[in-house]
């Protein structure tokens, strides 16, 4: 899991930020556009409890970098209540989180070439990372056999 941002224009949601969550096995992303850091939590309240609704399976591990959206008292006591394991990678070694990182430069990548290609304004780029994810997670990866969404919905 990883925040990315600020974005230099504000979407035309108010968001400033996105949120990427990555399910380790079939690497489906989900992204939230939020308005604030002190959005990550409830966000990912929200996040988990609808993943553990839809795909019957529990979250058991979450990576995050040291961030302070992700590491304080509301999540530490969140995650512990739930036996959800938290895995705090070091400061400064980005490569430790490096599937979500990866996907949120992809991810910055894809949101300008749509907005280009499309002149389409730069306030738009919340329904651009929303369309860009879509599509993501339904094309092949790495592996070649099956796309995110086929593996996490097998």
């Amino acid at each position: 899991m990883d925040l990315c941002g600020p974005m230099p224009t504000e979407s035309q949601g108010g968001n400033k930020y996105f949120l990427s969550i990555i399910d380790d096995y079939s690497r489906k992303v989900t992204v939230f556009p939020i308005r604030n850091k002190s959005d990550v939590f409830h966000t990912f309240i929200r996040f988990q409890k609808r993943a553990e609704r839809f795909l019957s399976r529990k979250v058991i591990a979450v990576r995050t970098d040291g961030g302070l959206e992700f590491c304080n008292k509301d999540m530490d006591n969140f995650l512990t209540e739930l036996g959800i394991k938290h895995e705090v990678t070091n400061s400064y070694t980005p490569e430790r989180n490096g599937v979500a990182e990866r996907f949120n430069l992809t991810a910055l990548d894809g949101i300008k070439t749509l907005l280009k290609s499309s002149e389409v304004p730069h306030k738009f780029w919340g329904e651009a990372l929303l369309c860009f994810t879509y599509a993501w997670n339904r094309i092949c990866h790495k592996d070649g056999n099956k796309t995110p969404f086929e593996k996490i919905f097998r």
